[in-house]
């Protein structure tokens, strides 16, 4: 009978340092958690806008081959890696330089949603008579 009070006498509960210890444990878990899932949604943007570069580049180096007098005023981009962000249209525009005659400013512009937000990829260049970039 005595062993059996004994035993009870010991075993009342978990002690302060193993709580301690657990909680510990558990908060850590939870903020690996925490950082996992923003990493994810992060990595899914940054993939949007390098998309969106390239299709800009693309369209950049297309306008490159194009005869300085034979550039087109404007147009729209039809890129198939268009479809890899969501709502993703592309256009370009080509504008007289106004700083120097004989030069071209050249605008590609890739536009996406993200949930309810419109993000853009902007990129400019120069053409001139004498080749692009002059």
């Amino acid at each position: 009978m005595k062993k059996g009070k004994k035993l009870l006498r010991e075993q009342k509960g978990l002690s302060l340092v193993e709580v301690v210890v657990s909680m510990g444990v558990l908060v850590a878990l939870f903020a690996l958690y925490a950082v996992a899932l923003n990493t994810t949604t992060l990595t899914k943007k940054l993939r949007y806008q390098n998309v969106a570069y390239h299709v800009a580049n693309k369209k950049i180096e297309e306008l490159r081959g194009v005869a300085f007098v034979s550039l087109p005023p404007s147009g729209t981009i039809s890129d198939s890696l268009l479809s890899q962000i969501p709502a993703g249209s592309g256009s370009f525009t080509v504008v007289d330089y106004s700083e120097f005659s004989g030069l071209k400013e050249i605008t590609v512009t890739v536009t996406w949603n993200e949930g309810a937000i419109a993000k853009q990829v902007l990129v400019k260049t120069l053409a001139g008579s004498g080749g692009i970039n002059p």
